[in-house]
């Protein structure tokens, strides 16, 4: 066999793999870091002296079925693991990170419209409402860290007086889902 036959073998036993592994790397989507996201700043504030914003939000309009992100979850909360993220010349940040999870206590899938309302009682305004679509497929990819299995909100709180650093903030989050089924916590958080 020449050296060019021996190539021409080797390269048609060796082909079908190549194609194989080219379509398989093109099928793997690249994670979504929900971290890098542009922060929502609030949809509304109210002061002390006011009434609170209402837990729940305005809900989507009618989302495509072919667009609709799965819901599962019968329960969420606001993990351990949210913060208040600080980098200097840069507003600081507030990262909600939220559990969904079904009866069985496993990691699932949530989908609808969130609200998340801040109180900071020495802060003015008093109450900053952030409205999250959760509607669609991309929105919940967009916010969902596959490493912990947790949703990421990231939040750019806006006031005209802060909370001094240490104050104790209250996140409540409220989840509308497509079905009108609503899911709620509620934890503190130190500014």
């Amino acid at each position: 066999m020449s050296p060019r036959e021996s190539q021409r073998a080797y390269f048609r036993r060796r082909l079908p793999l190549l194609v194989a592994s080219l379509v398989a790397a093109s099928c793997v989507s690249v994670p979504v870091d929900p971290t890098a996201n542009i922060p929502m700043r609030a949809s509304e504030s109210r002061s002390a002296d006011e009434t609170a914003p209402a837990a729940i939000g305005p809900v989507s309009s009618r989302v495509p079925a072919d667009e609709r992100a799965p819901h599962a979850a019968n329960s969420m909360t606001i993990s351990p693991l949210s913060r208040v993220e600080r980098t200097a010349g840069a507003p600081a940040l507030v990262d909600v990170r939220i559990d969904a999870v079904d009866s069985l206590g496993e990691p699932v899938a949530l989908a609808g419209d969130m609200r998340i309302v801040l109180k900071a009682a020495k802060a003015d305004p008093c109450y900053l409402a952030f409205d999250i679509p959760l509607a669609t497929k991309r929105q919940v990819e967009r916010r969902f860290d596959v490493t912990l299995s947790q949703y990421v909100l990231r939040l750019q709180p806006e006031w005209d007086v802060d909370p001094m650093r240490g104050d104790d903030i209250v996140l409540t989050a409220t989840l509308t889902t497509l079905d009108g089924k609503v899911l709620e916590s509620t934890s503190h958080l130190a500014w």
